[in-house]
């Protein structure tokens, strides 16, 4: 069985001022466009190659098979079929490379590849690297993008899918996706098992688990809420604000008491991506 003639696409993130396209984590149809006339011949799979940040590094981005070519009016070609970005895209380095890099004219231009060694390795990495892929590396690897990015809206875009992967990663882990917002040191006392009742103004029909977010506002008359719960080993300067602290579990609201138990301590700070709202509010 002849194997199918391989193709190569690079796109340039800096110039472009975009990613290869959307962020995805499942298989899709993947598209190109060129201006190289030889591609409306092109039968075979396509794999595309990403440039990004100064000095610039090289990710496998996507590989799809060809299905269907169509000659855009603009001159371009635009070729696409089912295929996938890799989850999550692979950063290409090494000798080996370097000299397929060369091979490829640094890069220029939509070409075949089919006879170049290091084709097939790069097949071989797209077919090792599916979606969906897991959240953690795919978290890795756009956190590296956008730490090496010169591009302001590759970075803007980078941010929003983090928010997105950093949220769905929460929901299939059955992580709370709502945060409660509250002061200091009243957020301490619930994870300390002293607060069991949270006050508020009016019901809420929420239950189950849920975040807690240590508010930036001060209580009224620090010295006597911290006496009151009795935290004596840390100053109150020193209680984390401003980020989600743990979680807790609301199990039963008899009006504006909302009963609380089995307070979980965070084990890293994290600072919501969306702005903390004065009660409930999503943080990713």
């Amino acid at each position: 069985m002849n194997e199918p003639l391989l193709y190569l696409q690079y796109h340039n993130c800096e110039t472009q001022g975009t990613l290869p396209h959307a962020w995805t984590r499942e298989a899709t149809r993947v598209q190109i466009y060129t201006k190289v006339s030889a591609a409306r011949q092109a039968s075979g799979r396509v794999l595309l190659i990403a440039g990004i940040g100064l000095p610039r590094k090289y990710y496998l981005w996507s590989s799809f098979t060809i299905d269907r070519c169509h000659q855009k009016p603009d001159g371009y070609v635009h070729l696409e079929g089912p295929g996938w970005q890799l989850a999550p895209p692979q950063l290409l380095e090494g000798k080996a490379f370097q000299q397929f890099k060369t091979a490829c004219a640094n890069f220029i231009g939509f070409r075949s590849i089919s006879a170049l060694p290091y084709a097939q390795s790069l097949l071989k990495l797209a077919e090792s690297h599916p979606p969906p892929g897991r959240v953690e590396a795919q978290l890795e690897v756009l956190q590296a993008l956008r730490d090496m990015t010169k591009t302001e809206r590759i970075k803007q875009v980078v941010d929003h899918t983090l928010a997105q992967l950093q949220s769905s990663g929460r929901a299939a882990s059955g992580e709370p996706e709502m945060a409660l917002s509250i002061r200091q040191p009243h957020a301490e006392a619930i994870l300390r098992g002293i607060k069991k009742i949270e006050y508020r103004s009016s019901a809420t029909s929420k239950r189950g688990r849920v975040l807690i977010y240590a508010s930036r506002i001060p209580v009224d008359d620090i010295p006597y809420w911290m006496k009151y719960y009795g935290i004596t080993d840390v100053a109150y300067d020193d209680l984390p604000r401003g980020v989600l602290v743990g979680s807790v579990e609301v199990y039963k609201c008899d009006g504006g008491e909302w009963y609380l138990r089995h307070p979980e301590r965070s084990k890293e700070l994290v600072a919501p991506k969306n702005r903390p709202q004065p009660i409930w509010f999503k943080p990713f």
